[in-house]
């Protein structure tokens, strides 16, 4: 298997969790189907269609947990009142325009969000995307969760990965918990903060979400599990999410 490895960054992220409530709470890590999106925003496939077109695709995402900052953010919820076709020089304000429905939330942003992507795509879509990612030529600005929060993507390089046999490996990618075991007394020892995340994993055409349960050690350090489904790239033990 052939791998695609760029770094994914940014200035400010948000990626809206879908348990949020009155407030936007982020992930702290992109879940696969925005991942696939970006790639899809890459390629300048429509909106929806990556989900499609790609599956299956193998995505692998590390990083950091990122600083985070909760801004108040002014939402409208009704458009303005639209002006008339006409209108004469001596016409005045009118008292009587349709008032606007504002709503005041807040947001969790991601401060200086930085992650590391591995993909496997089906061609011919592979190919493409590694020669638009070295010539820094993407069809549509990607972004990290909002359009306001433009990407930034950094071609790394393309690497070959080997599945690895069945046993404990330190796992430097966000883990998915389905068919691991996760080595307690090695996250004892060597002191790691785990974050237990629900994330979207796949998405229909018509915004239907599956999710699935993942971990992510909060500075980005390997964690040991036992798995089938690690593989070895470049030196680390990846799992696609």
């Amino acid at each position: 298997m052939k791998l695609i490895a760029f770094r994914l960054q940014g200035r400010f992220g948000h990626f809206l969790r879908a348990d949020a409530g009155a407030s936007a709470i982020s992930y702290p890590a992109p879940p696969r189907t925005v991942v696939i999106g970006i790639i899809g925003a890459v390629l300048g496939l429509a909106k929806d269609q990556p989900q499609e077109v790609f599956e299956p695709v193998d995505i692998a995402v590390a990083g950091k947990v990122p600083l985070t900052h909760w801004h108040k953010a002014k939402l409208r919820k009704d458009p303005p009142e639209s002006l008339p076709w006409m209108v004469k020089i001596t016409q005045k304000l009118d008292k009587n325009t349709k008032p606007e429905k504002v709503t005041l939330i807040t947001q969790e942003w991601l401060f200086n969000p930085s992650y590391e992507i591995w993909a496997a795509l089906p061609e011919p879509y592979q190919s493409e995307l590694e020669a638009r990612l070295k010539e820094r030529r993407w069809y549509f600005q990607p972004s990290l969760g909002l359009s306001e929060m433009m990407a930034d993507l950094v071609y790394l390089e393309t690497i070959e990965a080997e599945k690895l046999p069945e046993g404990t490996y330190p796992v430097n990618t966000v883990i998915r918990q389905e068919n691991v075991r996760l080595d307690i007394e090695k996250v004892y020892q060597e002191k790691l903060a785990l974050n237990l995340l629900h994330m979207p994993r796949t998405v229909t055409p018509e915004r239907v979400f599956t999710h699935a349960r993942y971990l992510l050690e909060r500075e980005g350090c390997p964690v040991a599990v036992y798995t089938s489904e690690a593989y070895l790239a470049g030196g680390k033990v990846l799992m696609f999410l």
